[in-house]
């Protein structure tokens, strides 16, 4: 998804649950003042609060999934990049996804002319009107006969049409409107509601504003000594007058009935300005999410792609050991499908399987025996998991260990390649780390010249896996002699990822044909300086695995 409906995805979460707030706690006091601060805060916390992360945070989250003084880190899939000669991917998916789009980029333009054109009609009244000064007030005479209202300073009236005490009435009123700014607000709202038009959430935090901002300028008249019932009788005759448009306070807003019940309700008590303290929990509440998502993209971050599909899984994989080919039944096991298989839930729910499940052998704890067990396995059509085979053994009580708890996996959402379910071959490294008690750090050395295989921030090509995916579509030459004999396959290469970002050690790890490997190879050579990846807050260096699938399209 595109980073920025994944934004405006979250800031309508935020201006949904704010609205579910002032609706369920706060709607029925009186302390206008507040009330309007309250949402010029909830719109501006919303807009903003997508780019704030508390690391702490996040890191607090993810110890839940960490049994007692061990760490195991779960590593899940691989990267992925398939040069073919047609496009093959997903077309449906993507055609869905181009078409949303489209539909929502022509919704929103529709919006911005409505709203453009709202203020050429102001700009036009403007222009249209004859300025004079009624009981010392500027105003612009209005030649249509339409309610008064006011657009910032400016306030539009046709005074032929009111007699002078409502005259009076409606200049305290617009006056209101125009010292406190209330057109800052319905700008504001206006200009989110935009690009949020699709939630009906914030069409109604929107009307909220407007009546509030109306119950203020009402309470500024009353202030100024005006009879209630008087002013009351004056907006009932108002009432079917024509409006100008949403963008300005009209005088006559509808909904009247909660404007008189307004005037008339008894003044909130002081102790009840303790609800709007509930803002404080909301905004942190949205603020710890916020740091939790991004902890995970940080630790595992951006999807793996296939050239032509969409990304299937959501953490990069760094795998050092090649894949078994090995075929238990008559169907092929794949290592690279369109949609990756699945533990039900996701991998939130899979750490939290492993985190509640896994136990550090008492033993290996205390002969201080910790690395990494990598195991890979079969999910098989119905979601079964077969075939585990222990790849890089550490310990054989952590071996045990490790398979003990994922051979007790629930059934998985299997893996599907051109849309039917397939068999997929899954490896899974668990780290298995013992933590100084007094000192987590010590766990991890950092000055060392280590390469890691699994890091907290993964390197990355520079403009992400998109950026790669095209560098490799532009730069990889199918081999003439490979297409020639219909030679097609996947060439599996690792290589280091140096501290300076550099490759060095390009290995192929899994051979198909010697002009298909010196192919690969040749290209990821060839590749810019990555962003290194960092541990600890260090640049370290990391060995990255990278398939490159060749397949010849009939």
């Amino acid at each position: 998804m595109h980073p920025f409906f994944i934004y405006l995805i979250q800031v309508n979460i935020a201006l949904a649950l704010f609205y579910l707030l002032y609706v369920i706690v706060l709607k029925r006091d009186t302390f206008l003042g507040l009330r309007r601060f309250y949402f010029l805060s909830a719109i501006a916390f919303s807009l903003l609060y997508p780019f704030w992360s508390i690391p702490v945070l996040g890191d607090f989250w993810g110890s839940f999934f960490m049994p007692g003084n061990a760490e195991a880190l779960i590593l899940i899939g691989e990267p992925s990049a398939m040069v073919i000669e047609e496009d093959a991917g997903n077309a449906a998916s993507i055609l869905w996804s181009k078409v949303i789009s489209l539909v929502y980029i022509i919704f929103t333009l529709a919006f911005v002319l409505r709203f453009t054109v709202q203020l050429l009609s102001i700009l036009r009244m403007n222009m249209r009107s004859e300025r004079g000064v009624i009981t010392g007030v500027p105003v612009y005479q209005l030649k249509d006969d339409i309610a008064p209202f006011s657009f910032f300073n400016r306030i539009f009236i046709h005074s032929e049409k009111h007699s002078e005490a409502e005259l009076s009435q409606i200049l305290l009123h617009e006056q209101t409107h125009a010292r406190q700014w209330h057109s800052v607000d319905i700008m504001l709202i206006e200009l989110v509601c935009l690009f949020s038009w699709w939630n009906p959430l914030v069409w109604l935090l929107k009307r909220e504003m407007a009546m509030n901002l109306e119950y203020m300028a009402d309470k500024g008249v009353l202030c100024e000594g005006i009879d209630s019932r008087e002013y009351q009788y004056h907006l009932l005759r108002l009432t079917y007058q024509e409006t100008a448009m949403q963008l300005v306070n009209n005088f006559n807003m509808s909904q009247l009935k909660q404007r008189i019940m307004m005037m008339n309700k008894t003044k909130s008590p002081t102790l009840k300005l303790v609800k709007y303290l509930l803002i404080f929990p909301l905004a942190f509440l949205l603020v710890f999410a916020n740091s939790c998502v991004n902890r995970d993209k940080k630790g595992g971050g951006d999807e793996t792609t296939e050239m032509g599909t969409p990304g299937s899984t959501d953490i990069p994989g760094i795998i050092a050991e090649e894949p078994d080919t090995v075929i238990v039944d008559d169907s092929e096991v794949f290592v690279v499908v369109e949609d990756q298989p699945q533990f039900p839930g996701g991998n939130v729910a899979m750490m939290k399987f492993l985190g509640e499940n896994i136990k550090y052998p008492v033993e290996a704890q205390q002969k201080g025996t910790e690395g990494r067990v990598i195991v890979n396995f079969v999910v098989e059509k119905d979601g079964r998991l077969s075939d585990f085979n222990v790849v890089n053994s550490i310990d054989p009580l952590l071996d045990a260990e490790a398979l003990r708890v994922l051979e007790s996996m629930p059934k998985w959402i299997p893996g599907k390649q051109r849309g039917e379910e397939v068999r997929v071959r899954f490896t899974l490294p668990v780290v298995f780390r013992l933590q100084a008690k007094d000192d987590k750090k010590t766990a991890m050395p950092s000055a060392s010249n280590e390469v890691f295989v699994v890091v907290e921030n993964q390197p990355e090509f520079p403009g992400g896996n998109a950026a790669m995916m095209k560098f490799l579509s532009d730069n990889i030459k199918y081999p003439k002699s490979a297409q020639d004999n219909g030679i097609q396959g996947r060439v599996i290469v690792n290589f280091v990822v140096e501290k300076d970002g550099s490759l060095s050690d390009v290995q192929v790890v899994h051979s198909q044909d010697p002009a298909l490997d010196k192919e690969a190879v040749r290209v990821i050579e060839s590749m810019p300086k990555w962003k290194p990846g960092t541990q600890r807050g260090e640049t370290v260096r990391v060995r990255y695995t990278l398939p490159v699938v060749f397949r010849l399209q009939n």
